[in-house]
């Protein structure tokens, strides 16, 4: 399994926007010995879905080497995938700008993205639907895996205090800066006069520490960097937005939804799977987590993990959209989730 630096996976968690994304970025794949086992042939498994009699028949999918995606990696591990015929090559790519379109020409079977992405994506007529969710907000104020921060002494109480302030985020009118803007506005503050800065993940810290910014928006790991360095969380924007909001998804094109439903219903009921086995089985979680990147075993331990929850919830996914509206991401909230979720385990 390909081992992929934690600047890597911060550098691409940062770049989850359809617009001002950079070009391509080297790709992993994700095999393992119970795949291997299930092979007769023991040939390399077909692509796009193609199958030889015996053969394991691969999902590619896009992704960018977050903490979330450690959950499917544990599952082809697992053997769950074998069980149903599949392997998965995860392929990492900088963000949706390039994994979208490719998704559409049949380069990529699914997509992992930002739930933000898929209401740009929806809004603008892009025919594409999320078929599994990819990560949620754990609810929990206090300790959520996304969250912003402040220097200790810093005359900042809150998130209504933001206003005339510098906030780093990791892409301008991305996930986080529409979720900020909810906790601004739950603050009693005018999102509109905070300064919103972007920066990648890892140099956010710096930035704080000698006064660049006034405060950040960021993810586990650097959320537990940032709060063990002595800085104070002043904020869950992702609970502000809803306590169940889904932060990411897995995406995959209506043509490919048509042409092969029990492709992708494999594909999803192994994803739920994972995700469940995830879940019960946190160390096991964590421990897969330190496989896929550089993020030490000891940070591992005591990061907060992302939430996995299942069914897209209504009124979660109808904040979501409506905070990237407000936002000005997208235009129509209603546009934005119109056809986007699609039950493929009716």
């Amino acid at each position: 399994m390909k081992r992929i630096p934690a600047a890597l996976a911060a550098t691409a968690a940062s770049l989850l926007l359809l617009t001002g994304c950079g070009s391509g970025a080297p790709s992993g794949t994700a095999s393992s010995d119970a795949a291997a086992a299930g092979s007769k042939s023991g040939s390399a498994t077909e692509t796009a879905g193609g199958t030889a009699e015996g053969d394991l028949r691969e999902v590619r999918v896009a992704a960018v080497p977050v903490v979330d995606v450690a959950a499917i990696y544990l599952g082809e591990e697992k053997g769950f995938f074998a069980e149903k015929g599949l392997t998965i090559d995860i392929q990492f790519t900088p963000g949706s700008s390039i994994s979208i379109p490719a998704l559409l020409q049949d380069q990529y079977d699914v997509v992992y993205t930002g739930s933000v992405n898929a209401f740009q994506a929806r809004e603008t007529g892009l025919p594409v639907i999320a078929v599994a969710e990819g990560g949620r907000t754990t609810g929990e104020p206090g300790a959520d895996h996304g969250g912003v921060v402040v220097p200790v002494d810093s005359e900042i109480q809150d998130a209504g205090d933001l206003e005339g302030k510098s906030v780093a985020v990791n892409a301008v009118k991305g996930l986080h800066e529409a979720a900020i803007r909810q906790s601004v506005k739950k603050a009693g503050g005018d999102p509109d006069l905070v300064q919103f800065l972007e920066l990648p993940l890892p140099d956010m810290q710096p930035a704080l520490e000698r006064g660049a910014v006034d405060a950040i928006s960021t993810s586990e790991p650097f959320l537990g960097n940032a709060k063990d360095a002595g800085h104070r969380l002043i904020a869950d924007p992702y609970i502000d937005v809803d306590p169940e909001f889904v932060t990411a998804v897995y995406l995959t094109s209506e043509q490919k939804w048509a042409e092969d439903p029990q492709y992708i219903k494999d594909f999803v009921e192994v994803v739920k799977q994972s995700q469940e086995y995830a879940t019960a089985h946190p160390d096991e979680f964590r421990t897969e987590l330190s496989n896929f990147t550089e993020i030490d075993p000891e940070t591992a331990e005591s990061m907060i993990l992302t939430k996995f929850g299942w069914g897209f919830p209504e009124q979660a996914m109808q904040r979501g959209a409506q905070a990237t509206e407000e936002a000005g991401i997208i235009d129509d909230a209603a546009a934005g989730l119109d056809g986007l979720v699609v039950d493929v385990l009716k």
